[in-house]
């Protein structure tokens, strides 16, 4: 599939270009330009707003999704489809005894779930501070709460050092391994929590479900990107309506190219641009690479 969407990309940009005489080395250089610029405006698109930290975060080591509000034999096979998609990107899924952090709610009752959790600061952490954590802060909290969204999600990050320890505000030194380049901390997943709007989902596979969940899960994700114009599981629900059916039911090239670039970019860069850019050329190299 990676091949026929690159194939088809070039030759669309080609045929825009027709029109003009060029030389052959001339439509490659538009061809990929193009492709480089679809990429960093996928990226941009996913990037959620800026958090006080200005960094990415993503899960360190272990990730135990926990799902409620299903039946115990469908919620098993969503939360081992999304934990084979951690373990992918050299992740640690728990067992079953595993301390949930990745706590999945499936509800009719979206919108009063959402205001309960977000009404319990220690759970939702959306001060930005060592006790509490690091999140999107109150405006992202209130359109947590008030959106009328299928799937609505929350991340809570908390700043460590490069050996992973927790820094809190009781004055600890920490030891100055940060450069111009890097920092000296870097920001790791707490928690997540997702909620399903059970009557919004109704009707769809399974895997394609446990797909999306993992991506938003995995990554932390602007919940407003528009990526109609790309290849995404991120469609599911848009190209659900639109079309009377899903044509996307799986993680697609491009979703599984960008959380390889978030898993292999810099954890302690100075800013979320930088992490950005190890992402695109990531993915440009994933998305060209031949199929595996």
């Amino acid at each position: 599939m990676r091949t026929l969407l690159i194939a088809s990309l070039f030759a669309a940009v080609a045929g825009a270009a027709h029109a003009q005489p060029t030389t052959q080395s001339d439509e490659v250089v538009v061809t990929g330009e193009r492709f480089h610029e679809m990429v960093r405006s996928f990226v941009e698109e996913l990037a959620p707003p800026e958090m006080s930290e200005d960094q990415l975060a993503r899960w360190n080591s272990r990730y135990c999704p926990l799902m409620a509000g299903i039946p115990a034999r469908q919620a098993q096979y969503l939360v081992d489809r999304m934990s084979q998609r951690a373990f992918d990107l050299g992740l640690r899924p728990g067992d079953a005894n595993c301390q949930a952090n990745v706590l999945v709610f499936v509800t009719p009752d979206a919108g009063v779930l959402a205001q309960a959790l977000a009404d319990d600061h220690d759970l939702v952490a959306y001060y930005n501070n060592a006790e509490y954590g690091n999140s999107l802060g109150r405006e992202a909290l209130a359109e947590f709460v008030s959106t009328t969204a299928p799937v609505r999600w929350w991340h809570v990050a908390e700043t460590v050092d490069r050996r992973g320890q927790v820094i809190d505000n009781d004055g600890d030194v920490i030891q100055a391994d940060g450069t111009r380049l890097h920092r000296a901390t870097r920001q790791d997943f707490n928690r997540v929590m997702v909620i399903v709007d059970a009557r919004q989902a109704s009707g769809l596979r399974f895997d394609a479900l446990a797909d999306y969940l993992a991506m938003v899960t995995l990554a932390q994700l602007d919940a407003r990107a528009d990526t109609a114009g790309i290849p995404s599981i991120l469609n599911l629900f848009a190209e659900r309506d639109a079309a009377g059916g899903v044509s996307t039911t799986a993680l697609t090239d491009w979703d599984l190219a960008y959380l390889e670039g978030l898993y292999r970019a810099p954890r302690n860069a100075q800013n979320t641009r930088t992490q950005e850019r190890a992402i695109a050329r990531r993915m440009e190299d994933e998305l060209l690479a031949e199929p595996r």
